[in-house]
């Protein structure tokens, strides 16, 4: 699906800061078929039929990681309901190029993410096909934490998700839409695993993409499993970026 722009308080853009980013270039192309172009801000842009997917950053030395924004149409008033919110500033906004401004956040349970001002760039330009993000969600051990931090923050709402039937779930709602979701993190998690945004892939065959990623360097470290509405596989990249594959059930796909 085709997008030109998005709502306040609406996860945007979804960034890919790698420690090795020829590495992730040749893995994400042979996985999803993706492209790079040169961005106006010194970063990179990862393309799918020439329309931006999702963005690259090169950052030698410090671990991989997918990091999700979220649209506000003020960066500065958004650090500092942040900051008010028991959450912490990582990056203050800063311009990057004509592009739009951006900034780094932690959330009171120490997730990171990302907000954007738009300027020239909305966001991702392509969502809800196969090899696109699908979905963004919040991995906390402290629901009620979370639910108070982004209310504060995006005005988020918190209500039952539509895999609850198989396990706890829950959805954000922004405006009677839902923008996103949350997962409790349980005893699958191993010990020690911090709070932290989880980026979801759309694609065909679960099964065949996690086959291909491990092809291509990668590694799988749980699924196919079943969700309710679909099957999951939990990847790492070869730089050790970690994302999820989802096989959404054909007769939700066709309503997605």
């Amino acid at each position: 699906m085709r997008v030109r722009g998005y709502a306040p308080a609406t996860p945007c853009w979804t960034v890919l800061t790698s420690a090795d980013a020829g590495v992730s270039a040749n893995f994400y192309g042979g996985l999803f078929g993706w492209t790079t172009a040169a961005a106006d801000d010194g970063t990179t842009t990862f393309l799918l039929r020439d329309l931006a997917v999702a963005g690259l950053t090169a950052a030698p030395g410090r671990p991989s990681a997918w990091l999700s924004y979220v649209s506000t149409e003020d960066i500065s008033a958004t650090a500092g309901l942040v900051t008010d919110a028991g959450g912490s500033v990582l990056v203050p906004p800063f311009a990057a190029g004509t592009r739009g401004h951006s900034a780094f956040f932690a959330d009171a349970s120490g997730a990171v993410f990302g907000a954007w001002q738009r300027g020239t760039f909305a966001g991702t330009q392509v969502v809800n096909e196969s090899d696109t993000i699908c979905w963004s969600e919040v991995v906390t051990p402290d629901i009620p934490a979370a639910v108070g931090f982004y209310g504060k923050v995006f005005g988020w709402t918190e209500r039952a998700g539509s895999a609850g039937a198989h396990q706890e779930y829950h959805e954000w709602v922004a405006t009677n839409r839902v923008v996103g979701g949350m997962s409790p993190m349980g005893e699958l998690y191993p010990p020690g695993t911090p709070a932290h945004w989880r980026t979801i892939f759309l694609v065909d065959d679960c099964a065949a993409t996690a086959a291909r990623a491990v092809e291509l360097g990668g590694r799988l470290m749980a699924g196919p499993v079943d969700a309710g509405i679909g099957l999951g596989a939990f990847l790492m990249d070869p730089t050790g970026a970690a994302f999820l594959a989802f096989e959404l059930l054909p007769e939700l796909r066709d309503h997605f």
